[in-house]
């Protein structure tokens, strides 16, 4: 199967050559200080937009994809309430079909939600949920299984940590008191929501606050809002590493097995960053031994750049003023020499990948806040072209339900993908798939056949 899998991606390799981005393009310089380059489809017209906030004037605020080509418009202000904005995510609180934006801000620290009013980037007015001087981590997630989202949040008191949720009452974001989830007898550094088990329920993967011995655990999720107790993952020994803390982590697929794995970034007693991985052994909660990513202290995503079909690392640092990438060379979390992206950036605090020009590649956007520049780079190799043979006939498109495939050679894989390259449905040995119940958008359909042809086709869910 290995065996199989690389002989896949090296003829994959041999068509596509390697990503390479272009210039700088930049969305604009009216945002001071920008320190988010969030990418979204916030007018539900099939382009990617980038919201972003301010550190100068304390504003959230959004840039329209004009044309599905890379082409902004002006700055549209979404709060200018004057707060640090901690978190944001973009959720549908009141079940009326389109997304609205809930974030985590500072001065005070308070819980918000702005109501998406028509799904075309019209926002109405700040709804107040949760002010708690010490809370931490916001997320999102339906734990009494009634169909509308609540919040799990972490609460520091000194040097106690609680994990607590608050459910959404009616549906529309009205949200009630607290309720206690978890003690820890440290406060939380980072929480994440992930189905670590693959029993169809979200459990909850966390660090915590200390000074030496730094660990990564979870708490297994046991429906009825309740959880287990803590599970270490891997815990540094203060022997081994001295006084090492983890202070970030992620959860994404490194060695291209299907199964998510923890990738983590601690820092020693001497002020040392390194970055480390797990192998998620059989997606029950087991994993690996840690294995080495790299040693430096950029901030780091994982996503597709080269279109191989395995996770590289997108990086920026703002103290080097640098935005890179690392390729996956083997697909197995091998990861080659940076290669530079662009260095005409000023202290960037924030780096994002998705497909802003429709070509099925994914660009990269970025916000420096030395320079107050919101900017993008285009991937150059393309993913959609013109001129390619098309070997597979796709329809209808658009399309509201079942998708059909016409091929020369039997399909192995059907794949779709989402602007910001994420999987949204997949199927094998079959010449279609059922878009049904996926929202309406512009999409990625990756066709494989059984030689190991692939090609990519944009599609319209209507």
């Amino acid at each position: 199967m290995m065996k199989k899998l690389l002989l896949t991606l090296s003829i994959f390799w041999a068509v596509s050559g390697f990503s390479q981005f272009g210039e700088q393009q930049i969305i604009s310089t009216s945002t001071l200080k920008p320190y988010l380059s969030i990418p979204f489809d916030i007018d539900n017209d099939g382009f990617m937009d980038v919201l972003t906030a301010s550190g100068e004037t304390y504003e959230l605020s959004w840039y329209r994809n004009l044309d599905g080509a890379g082409n902004f418009g002006s700055e549209n202000v979404i709060e200018g309430t004057s707060a640090l904005y901690l978190s944001v995510e973009f959720i549908d609180f009141d079940n009326d079909g389109d997304k609205d934006i809930l974030y985590l801000r500072n001065n005070p620290r308070q819980v918000v939600w702005v109501e998406n009013i028509d799904g075309a980037g019209n926002f109405g007015v700040t709804h107040i949920l949760i002010e708690v001087d010490f809370i931490g981590n916001i997320l999102s997630i339906d734990m009494d299984n009634d169909g509308d989202m609540d919040l799990l949040a972490d609460i520091t008191d000194t040097f106690t940590g609680w994990i607590v949720w608050y459910e959404n009452l009616d549906g529309q974001g009205t949200f009630g008191e607290e309720n206690i989830l978890i003690q820890n007898d440290y406060a939380y550094v980072k929480l994440a929501l992930e189905d670590i088990d693959n029993d169809g329920l979200l459990d909850i993967l966390a660090t915590e606050f200390v000074y030496s011995q730094g660990k990564i655990f979870w708490y297994k999720n046991m429906g009825n809002a309740t959880f287990g107790p803590m599970q270490i993952i891997y815990q540094f020994l203060w022997v081994q590493s001295g006084g090492t803390n983890i202070v970030e982590f992620q959860y994404a697929d490194i060695n291209t097995d299907g199964k998510k794995d923890v990738i983590m970034t601690s820092i020693d007693d001497n002020s040392v960053a390194s970055t480390h991985w797990l192998e998620n052994l059989n997606n029950q909660g087991n994993f690996g031994d840690i294995q080495f990513i790299m040693d430096t202290d950029d901030q780091y995503h994982f996503y597709d750049l080269d279109n191989d079909a395995d996770n590289d690392i997108l990086l920026w640092n703002r103290f080097t003023d640098k935005i890179s990438w690392k390729e996956n060379e083997d697909g197995q979390g091998e990861f080659g020499t940076p290669r530079t992206i662009t260095t005409s950036v000023d202290f960037p605090r924030d780096a994002k990948a998705a497909d802003f020009d429709g070509d099925g590649w994914l660009d990269v956007a970025s916000a420096s806040s030395g320079d107050n520049k919101l900017a993008w780079y285009k991937n150059d190799r393309l993913g959609i072209s013109e001129n390619e043979v098309n070997n597979y006939l796709v329809f209808p498109n658009p399309t509201n339900g079942i998708l059909h495939i016409k091929s020369k050679l039997p399909i192995s894989q059907i794949s779709v993908f989402n602007l910001l390259g994420q999987l949204i449905e997949e199927k094998q040995n079959i010449a279609q798939i059922d878009l049904s119940k996926v929202e309406a958008g512009v999409y990625l359909l990756k066709i494989e056949d059984e030689n190991g042809n692939s090609q990519t086709h944009k599609i319209v869910k209507e």
